[in-house]
């Protein structure tokens, strides 16, 4: 669940950069941003048809389909992007890696690029390079999903454990959007994680406003009202923890509470 998040978090981006191009023709930019190499249609065709095999899982032909983009478009950063997350998916973390160092060098400014790179660069371990990413993608005037970065940010601060760098980030996100569920579930882990009960409460009342809520922001949200003293409400989340995910199994725990 943990990683899942941040490769929605790409595929959202990249998506919805792709959709961009398509909806203006075929020879328009893959972004709003000026930075961005100018598509073919077929290479455009080819990196959409890739992405569409890469949700499915059919590996091989969405890295067909991509090698061809490349051969049609090579200086396209979207291109490199999605040729890294299928590499990822087929675990070959170096190639991938690669992918995503040049999408960066042929679009430096793209938020929605830099973002990719530094989830990459979070799932390493290499934090304050993930960070600096982050904050360069923000910058980007035409990145219309900075929410999402802003919650990249406050994520990798979470999984490196340096919990006072993740507020920030995670509050400017809810600025821009404060609905969004993503940012509403670190928010209300990062506020247990500090053994703020009562605001962590607050910030899983407002993602449970948002829409349904799964497994493991029951289990979360028991531990809150464990902590805040309210047993009896921990008891009921327990409760329906147990109808509605009688299998479920507890995953390994972020962090318990700063004392």
């Amino acid at each position: 669940m943990r990683h899942e998040s941040f490769r929605w978090a790409w595929v959202a981006a990249v998506a919805l950069a792709l959709a961009g191009c398509a909806s203006t023709g075929g020879s328009a930019p893959a972004s709003s941003g000026p930075s961005h190499a100018k598509m073919s249609s077929k290479g455009l065709a080819n990196l959409q048809l890739a992405q569409t095999y890469l949700r499915q899982g059919r590996l091989d032909v969405a890295l067909d389909r991509a090698s061809r983009a490349q051969r049609l478009d090579p200086q396209s950063a979207d291109v490199q992007v999605v040729l890294g997350m299928i590499r990822q998916a087929l675990d070959d973390q170096a190639r991938a890696g690669d992918h995503f160092e040049r999408a960066v060098k042929l679009a430096p400014d793209a938020g929605h690029v830099l973002n990719v790179r530094g989830v990459w660069l979070c799932e390493r371990q290499r934090y304050d390079e993930a960070d600096a990413l982050f904050e360069r993608a923000v910058k980007d005037p035409f990145y219309e999903d900075k929410a999402q970065s802003y919650f990249n940010a406050g994520r990798c601060a979470m999984l490196g454990g340096r919990l006072d760098r993740a507020e920030a980030p995670l509050r400017k996100g809810l600025e821009l959007d404060p609905k969004h569920p993503l940012l509403l579930e670190q928010m209300a882990r990062l506020q247990f994680r500090q053994g703020n009960f009562l605001g962590a409460r607050a910030f899983f009342q407002r993602r449970e406003a948002v829409g349904e809520v799964g497994a493991e922001l029951l289990e979360l949200a028991a531990s809150i009202e464990e902590g805040a003293g309210d047993r009896a409400a921990a008891e009921r989340y327990r409760a329906r923890l147990k109808q509605g995910y009688p299998d479920y199994t507890p995953t390994a725990s972020e962090g318990s509470p700063q004392s």
